[in-house]
């Protein structure tokens, strides 16, 4: 018996891990570091997005392996995330970390909810038909990657990180 069979659907499976994942992100990432986390899934998104555009050797490579996108967007998310940690964002995000509990989460949200768009929507198409309307919705379609996309940076601006002088000093 695997674990996937104890859910209904593959789609119950895949929210159950962004509550999962949204979780862990609360418990291991400190509200210091969202600002980093923050960073380093758009750059990963924008990497795997502008990178093959301009190499065609990429390009064909990703398309070959359709799960290799998904991969490398998650493994860049982390060595960006890493990287960011010990650079000058590491000072800039410990003075514009939300102070409230709900703005935290509200942030860790939108960031998971970006990291699994991104990577559910780098999955192929006979994959994504076994997800269900749930998810196709919540995560897989491009409404969803732009919201996703937006919710992030319209929170970062809206209810902008604290520092004594707003966003920037």
């Amino acid at each position: 018996m695997s674990f996937i069979s104890l859910f209904p659907t593959l789609g119950a499976f895949v929210l159950f891990l962004y509550i999962i994942a949204v979780l862990l992100h609360l418990f291991f990432i400190k509200k210091e570091k969202l600002f980093i986390s923050l960073i380093s899934v758009y750059t990963a998104f924008l990497l795997l997005v502008i990178v093959p555009i301009f190499s065609p050797t990429i390009l064909n490579w990703l398309s070959i392996h359709p799960y290799i996108r998904a991969g490398v967007f998650a493994i860049l998310c982390i060595v960006l995330f890493i990287i960011l940690s010990f650079s000058n964002f590491n000072w800039f995000s410990k003075k514009t970390s939300p102070t409230k509990f709900i703005t935290s989460l509200i942030y860790r949200k939108a960031i998971v909810g970006l990291f699994f768009t991104t990577i559910l929507y780098f999955f192929p198409e006979t994959l994504k038909v076994k997800f269900g309307n749930v998810v196709y919705w919540l995560f897989m379609n491009l409404i969803a990657m732009i919201i996703w996309f937006i919710i992030p940076l319209f929170l970062a601006f809206a209810y902008r990180f604290k520092t004594r002088r707003g966003w920037i000093e």
